[in-house]
């Protein structure tokens, strides 16, 4: 019995703070409608801080009424007036700061400087405060609908209201897009103090552009809890903030953006394809020129340092022609690209740049282009010269700045770095007009000496091609352990090395073969001792 009492006082509690609860609901929205009116007479000077007061008190109320409106026990007799007292609180707000939208937006045409930037922001300040209200009065609606209560007519003007803001707001975006560009071009031909100005001012559009962006997200948001079609609105979004979230997804947002960017790129090519066709074939006309002019420059270099007093080495000579070609290249290609409208200004500082980071990452292509450059300074060889270089021998065919082109004696076709052959020893077999042939033959010791001179001299001297200054040599060298060997040198031209070498030794073998002197080869004589063997020992 005693529990059955105090449920009944609880519930009785329970409906007493339930109706103080309402009650002070009715109370609180009537002292706001009182401010409210209070607002609208109070001077300029005192409206700013009235109106942030008011918002702050309707916004714990609005909290207070959906907390209540939420719960099991509704009084809607008395909720409905105060719901119908807050769609007209938020009604007068929404007009308030329209009003006072329009008064600071005219006010701040009329000045400059930093009168304007503060009226600026009081724009933004204010259109953020209408995002606020326009969400209040969304849902203020809905809360009313769910209550019963016709809104149809504030419906509709809310509904006619946010397409109008939403209008708005995507031509506040344009406009400021249009003249950010328009600054962003004047910034290639302004003074230094003007550029600071502009850029400054560029800075301002992008953050009214950005509160601008915010603001219509909202309010295509609340549009479409009301049902209206903001395809159009999304689409601007997209492309002016470059996010790419869910309403691309949208067959109808990315077919409408699809559609755009094809009228876009329609008008662009009918604006711009005669002048980008004028460009390209001036582009080509030019590249054709430069590579005539090119092949020019370098026949008349290659004429004038292969006549030239300072005895250029042919390596030397095709390098100058190949710099001169290639900086007629350069220099056309750079007026090809200028001529369709690319600044060569960032290319060279972007060139200078990758310079640097091409030095870091080729550093052994850079020491080869080095050691290049001491090879043609000094010229070691050139081209058509027989060196033994890098453990290689043969005939140098091509050289450039980085590597040399050598073909051995087996004709196989080798590249070696530059940096290998400038820091080795560098043997140039065929630099000189006459060399020296190296031979040693060996007669037996029981030969006679002077015949065996006698060959020698003979033959040399019967051999055109062995020259008579400087006189050739032969001389008795050495008196090995099985023979008697003699130096044959003689002085022929670098072309008849060879020839003189296997010719000259071949004549020798049949002459002394011819005469009875022995070519001797290595002998050993070897004694042999016999010892006594001891008796016992082969007894065992």
């Amino acid at each position: 019995m005693l529990k059955q009492w105090l449920f009944a006082l609880m519930l009785m509690c329970f409906s007493f703070t339930t109706l103080a609860s309402i009650d002070r609901i009715v109370e609180a929205q009537g002292k706001l409608s009182q401010d409210f009116v209070a607002l609208q007479q109070a001077s300029e000077f005192d409206k700013s801080f009235l109106e942030d007061v008011l918002r702050r008190k309707n916004q714990a109320l609005r909290e207070r009424i959906a907390q209540y409106a939420s719960g099991a026990d509704v009084d809607s007799e008395k909720l409905t007036p105060v719901l119908q007292s807050q769609i007209d609180l938020v009604d007068g707000l929404i007009e308030f700061s329209n009003s006072d939208f329009a008064a600071v937006a005219e006010e701040s045409r009329k000045v400059e400087g930093e009168d304007k930037r503060k009226l600026e922001l009081q724009l933004q300040r204010r259109t953020s405060i209408l995002d606020t209200y326009f969400s209040q009065m969304s849902s203020s609606i809905q809360l009313a609908k769910k209550q019963g209560i016709d809104v149809s007519q504030i419906e509709q003007e809310t509904k006619q209201a946010l397409i109008q803001r939403a209008g708005f707001l995507a031509n506040v975006i344009l406009y400021i897009d249009t003249e950010r560009q328009l600054d962003e071009g004047r910034l290639k031909y302004v003074n230094p103090t003007e550029k600071e100005e502009l850029n400054n001012q560029i800075i301002r559009y992008n953050e009214y552009t950005s509160m601008m962006v915010i603001s219509l997200q909202v309010t295509t948001g609340l549009m479409e809890t009301f049902g209206i079609n903001v395809d159009e609105y999304k689409q601007l979004l997209l492309t002016t903030t470059g996010d790419i979230n869910a309403d691309v997804l949208d067959v109808r947002v990315a077919y409408g953006l699809f559609e755009e960017w094809m009228a876009s790129f329609k008008e662009w090519a009918f604006d711009n394809t005669p002048s980008i066709v004028v460009k390209v074939a001036l582009f080509c006309i030019i590249l054709y020129l430069t590579r005539a002019i090119s092949k020019v420059v370098s026949k008349a270099v290659r004429k004038s340092v292969k006549h030239s007093k300072m005895d250029f080495s042919v390596l030397m000579q095709d390098f100058f022609v190949s710099m001169a070609s290639k900086a007629v290249v350069f220099v056309g290609l750079l007026i090809a690209l200028s001529q369709i409208g690319i600044e060569l200004g960032p290319l060279l500082t972007g060139f200078g740049v990758a310079g640097v980071i091409i030095g870091f990452a080729l550093q052994d292509t850079l020491s080869n282009f080095a050691s290049g450059l001491m090879i043609l300074i000094y010229r070691p060889y050139d081209v058509g010269d027989m060196v033994k270089v890098a453990g290689i021998q043969g005939t140098v065919n091509n050289m450039s700045l980085v590597s040399t082109t050598v073909q051995t004696i087996d004709n196989q076709r080798l590249v070696i770095p530059n940096n290998k052959i400038w820091g080795d020893v560098i043997n140039n077999i065929t630099a000189e007009r006459v060399r020296r042939v190296d031979m040693v033959f060996g007669i037996g010791y029981g030969d006679d000496i002077d015949k065996a001179k006698g060959i020698f001299s003979e033959i040399l001297l019967s051999d055109e091609r062995v020259l008579k200054s400087p006189e050739p040599v032969v001389k008795l060298h050495t008196l090995n352990e099985s023979s008697v060997d003699f130096v044959v040198r003689p002085w022929v031209k670098t072309d008849d090395y060879w020839d003189v070498y296997w010719d000259v030794t071949e004549k020798v073998k049949k002459r002394l073969d011819a005469e009875g002197v022995t070519i001797p080869f290595p002998q050993r004589d070897v004694h042999i001792y016999q010892h006594a063997v001891d008796s016992k020992e082969g007894e065992s």
